[in-house]
């Protein structure tokens, strides 16, 4: 931690570890940019490397009751954000395969009325997921995969930060998911997880 002395960061992780957010927000603002780096150039998506950033950050927030015990947090963070990086890439590489194969299907004339059944069912399931978040995140999940806004686009039409907006979407997304995966179509799941994810 280039901005604090060893001793200054126990004492932070040890506030973090009892709930003190500003004192999380301190460690987010300090380290936030080793990871996006890393992801950015692995994934060649500003998109993907936030959520990145949000989800590993996430990860430590929920487990902040071991944040007290930790000598390194530097060497706890990178393994965190190794072993998320490449299980994330990995799913990422096999989501590519299937919106490879499934813009290709769609991009097609529907031909049959199995195909029209298939992919109006896939709209209303996402649709199903989507009305039931919370009204700030289905604001924000609309404009950024319905309108194809960016991030800072949302925070500047919404009047909020980029980090908030950054939020409201790793939250959606994750209720989108817990939804999506109670469902027992699983060709329909497929379709409508890249969807929602995408």
């Amino acid at each position: 931690m280039t901005a604090t002395s060893s001793y200054q960061e126990k004492e932070l992780l040890q506030r973090i570890a009892a709930g003190d957010q500003q004192a999380f927000s301190i460690l987010f603002n300090t380290y936030w940019n080793n990871i996006y780096s890393v992801a950015l150039v692995l994934s060649k998506s500003t998109a993907i490397a936030e959520d990145v950033v949000q989800e590993i950050f996430l990860k430590v927030w929920k487990k902040r009751a071991e944040l007290a015990g930790i000598e390194r947090f530097e060497d706890y963070l990178f393994i965190m954000a190794r072993n998320h990086i490449f299980s994330e890439f990995r799913k990422l590489k096999i989501r590519k395969e299937y919106v490879a194969q499934l813009q290709q299907h769609f991009s097609a004339p529907f031909d049959t009325p199995e195909d029209h059944l298939l992919y109006k069912e896939s709209v209303e399931m996402l649709e199903k997921a989507v009305v039931r978040l919370a009204p700030q995140q289905q604001l924000v999940y609309r404009l950024s995969r319905e309108q194809g806004l960016t991030h800072e686009a949302i925070a500047h039409q919404l009047g909020i930060s980029v980090h908030t907006v950054r939020n409201h979407m790793i939250r959606a997304i994750q209720s989108i998911r817990t939804y999506l995966m109670q469902q027992d179509n699983s060709l329909l799941l497929i379709i409508v997880l890249i969807r929602a994810m995408l």
